[in-house]
C-alpha cells in the first residue's frame, strides 16, 4: 500500500518502539528507485518526520515499518 506524503502514520523501529510520523518523501516519486534529494539520500521506501523530546527529527523507513 503506497501512502501519500503528509499522511500521518505510526512508525515501529527495530525496539519496538512506536512513534507518529509525517510522511515527507516517497521512493515511488523517484524514477531512480531511491530517495536522491541534495541533503538526504536513502533506499529506503518513505522519508518522515517524527517529534522526539520536542525537537522535529527526519528519519529513513521502509513501508513494513509502518501502520
Amino acid at each position: 500500500m503506497a501512502y501519500s506524503i503528509g499522511q500521518e502514520l505510526i512508525f515501529t523501529s527495530p525496539n519496538g518502539k512506536k512513534e507518529k510520523v509525517t510522511i515527507l518523501k516517497r521512493v515511488i516519486d523517484y524514477k531512480d528507485g531511491y530517495i536522491d534529494e541534495p541533503n538526504f539520500k536513502g533506499n529506503f521506501d518513505y522519508f518522515a518526520s517524527v517529534e522526539r523530546n520536542g525537537q522535529i527529527e527526519n528519519i529513513f523507513c521502509q513501508e513494513s515499518e509502518l501502520t
